[in-house]
């Protein structure tokens, strides 16, 4: 922090970019609230993989990763990281 300013890594700033202009119109579809690297993400995370797997194989940092988890969680509504996943279940990111 500078002068009572926050700065963010230019990866998460891209990211936060990324979210805002890809904000859908509202719709029935909770997934649509979601962005096509948050559903990455998201699958990722339903199949069990730890935040520094997925890091590596999206190629963003696991600090990134975990941007993406808590943006869903708020857009979504969700508690907590279970919920994250049976919303995933639920909506056929992931086959049991």
């Amino acid at each position: 922090m500078t002068a009572g300013h926050r700065c963010l890594s230019p990866q998460i700033t891209a990211d936060v970019l990324e979210t805002l202009k890809q904000r859908p119109e509202r719709s029935d579809d909770p997934l649509a609230s979601i962005t096509s690297r948050q559903r990455e993400v998201l699958q990722l995370l339903a199949e069990g993989h730890a935040a520094k797997t997925i890091a590596v194989e999206l190629s963003i940092s696991a600090r990134t990763v975990e941007f993406h988890k808590y943006q869903m969680m708020e857009t979504l509504g969700i508690q907590t990281k279970t919920e994250l996943i049976h919303f995933a279940i639920k909506h056929g990111l992931v086959v049991l």
